[in-house]
């Protein structure tokens, strides 16, 4: 067997120093690519896919994780934050599961799973504190289901409750709210923050809560302040007035001119004051006698009139006086009062507020675009100035969609000015030209790519497998027994197990000539079956070789025939 080995190893040598440098060299350079590829291969099955296990942590919750981690002897990864953990796909979901029965994370939100165990000797301050973190919790996780909202923050002041009902505080709270990139909360849903915490929470008000985004911006109003909440309603119905009618216009002529080619921009002078009117009319045409009061005084008498000697004795004590003269009195008194129904109407008018005062509409109008044809006969396109009458009906257009009224002092004004269009085309050409050229180049990077494999495949690898083929054929031929002797000696020799069942058992009465003829015949069927096409040249150079002989013998022959009838003539 050693013998057999050594051959082996000696016919290994040999066939290397038979090769030539380049030989050589290719089957060291055939070596090392297969070596390099099991290699990326082996690296390339050993990498781990990692997949987010938790994100947005606190420094504590990553610390926990972290440890759990190191426990189990599971591999992580940590962002530079530290707020993002990574781990294999393939314990994911366990390993969440196992988290979340292990109350991890902790610090991200307590709600009122803070109650579940209860320990004996908790103080009333202690039960306090953990109310509170329990009602922030709850709100913090409602908050955080708001569309928008990343996460949140709480932060409830809660006094302490007093004897007197003066020295009461009032409860307040504050929310700060990070918002997703590109998300902006509106007023509704400020509002509906606001209102959230306030009933939620005992003897709070809306106006006790602050809400704040992560940027230090205040997003809630305070309401105690009614001259800033007026206000801010007032200039956002104002704006909502004003693109309201700005969309009117637009609509309206654009079916005209065209999509894009109007603009309009509308101010509008409202009027925000609020006034209570009474007003009381008389109807003086259907008034009617309600009542008639008449009063008739007649007073008839006489009286002794005034007369007698002039002087001061008719007028002494004692004196005798003439009482001949009689004075007559008749009075006639009448009085009459009529009293009239008049029909009354009392309207008390509230006027509404935002009532417009004035507006004042400007309105930019696109060239019209006319399509002519220029001298060659192509299709061009002209930019042209709408006419004076047409101007004039957009107008009539215009203060139709907005109910202009002159005589509020409205103004409109439409002017038609060309647009400058930005020149998309280029930018669109170096687009389309720039990934033209990347697609172009990585159809040659995967072209040059496939040909080397292709190309290294056929002047490398074929033919270095085809002349190993070869070349093991021809040594395995010839480390192999050649003759009978040969095979006996290795008969007798060999202690290998069940060699009789491998060797056939040679009769004794054999001719070495047949012997000798069949293993040439068996060689030379292997040596076809292995290069079929050499053995078909081989064949055809044969028949081609035996027809040049026999043409040539025939020839001959002629020729000698040729030669003995000159000689007989």
């Amino acid at each position: 067997m050693d013998e057999y080995v050594s051959k082996i190893i000696l016919q290994i040598k040999e066939f290397i120093k038979s090769l030539s440098v380049a030989k050589r060299f290719a089957m060291v350079l055939i070596f090392v690519c297969v070596l390099v590829g099991m290699v990326i291969i082996f690296i390339w099955a050993s990498n781990t896919t990692y997949v987010t296990l938790m994100s947005n942590l606190g420094p504590e919750d990553s610390t926990n994780i972290i440890r759990v981690l190191r426990e189990k002897h599971i591999p992580f990864r940590l962002d530079t934050t530290g707020r993002v953990i990574s781990i294999p796909s393939e314990s994911l979901y366990e390993l969440r599961l196992e988290l979340a029965t292990m109350g991890l994370p902790q610090s991200s939100v307590v709600g009122y799973e803070l109650f579940d165990k209860q320990t004996l000797g908790t103080t009333s301050f202690v039960q306090k504190v953990n109310q509170k973190r329990a009602q922030e919790g709850e709100l913090m996780r409602t908050i955080n289901t708001i569309k928008g909202v990343k996460r949140s923050r709480v932060h409830l002041a809660i006094p302490q409750k007093s004897t007197f009902v003066e020295d009461q505080k009032k409860t307040t709270a504050s929310v700060v709210v990070d918002l997703e990139p590109g998300i902006t909360l509106i007023e509704k849903q400020v509002y509906g923050i606001g209102n959230l915490v306030a009933r939620a929470v005992e003897g709070m008000e809306v106006a006790d809560v602050v809400i704040m985004d992560s940027n230090g911006k205040i997003l809630s109003r305070n309401p105690t302040d009614p001259i800033s909440t007026a206000t801010a309603s007032q200039l956002e119905f104002q704006g909502k007035v004003q693109s309201d009618l700005e969309k009117r216009i637009e609509a309206v002529l654009a079916r005209v001119v065209g999509e894009g080619h109007v603009v309009a921009r509308v101010t509008a002078d409202l009027d925000f004051s609020q006034i209570n009117e009474t007003q009381t009319l008389y109807d003086n045409d259907g008034s009617a006698i309600r009542s008639v009061e008449k009063h008739s005084d007649n007073m008839n008498g006489t009286r002794p009139g005034p007369y007698g000697v002039a002087g001061n004795t008719s007028n002494a004590p004692g004196q005798s006086q003439a009482t001949n003269g009689e004075v007559k009195t008749e009075t006639n008194k009448n009085n009459e009062v009529t009293n009239y129904e008049i029909p009354q109407t009392i309207r008390r008018t509230v006027h509404s507020i935002g009532v417009i005062k004035r507006l004042s509409v400007a309105v930019v109008i696109d060239g019209k675009v006319v399509k002519t044809t220029d001298s060659t006969g192509k299709l061009i396109s002209k930019v042209e100035n709408w006419s004076s009458e047409k101007i004039k009906e957009f107008q009539e257009i215009a203060s139709g969609a907005v109910g202009l009224d002159t005589k509020r002092g409205d103004i409109l004004e439409i002017k038609n000015i060309e647009f400058t269009h930005e020149d998309f085309e280029e930018a669109q050409k170096i687009l389309s030209e720039k990934e033209r050229r990347d697609y172009l180049e990585n159809i040659v990077i995967y072209s040059v790519i496939a040909l080397s494999v292709l190309l290294f495949f056929l002047f490398v690898v074929r033919p270095f497998v085809k002349w190993m083929t070869e070349n093991t054929i021809d040594s395995v031929d010839t480390f192999l027994p050649q003759t009978i002797e040969e095979l006996e000696r290795l008969q007798k020799n060999t202690n290998l197990a069940n060699i009789e069942d491998t060797i056939p058992v040679l009769p004794e009465t054999l001719d070495p000539v047949k012997v000798e003829g069949e293993m040439i015949k068996e060689k030379i069927v292997t040596l076809v079956d292995a290069n079929p096409h050499k053995a078909a040249l081989i064949l055809k150079d044969w028949l081609h070789g035996a027809d040049v002989k026999s043409r040539v013998g025939d020839e001959q022959n002629e020729d000698g025939v040729k030669s003995k009838d000159r000689a007989a003539g």
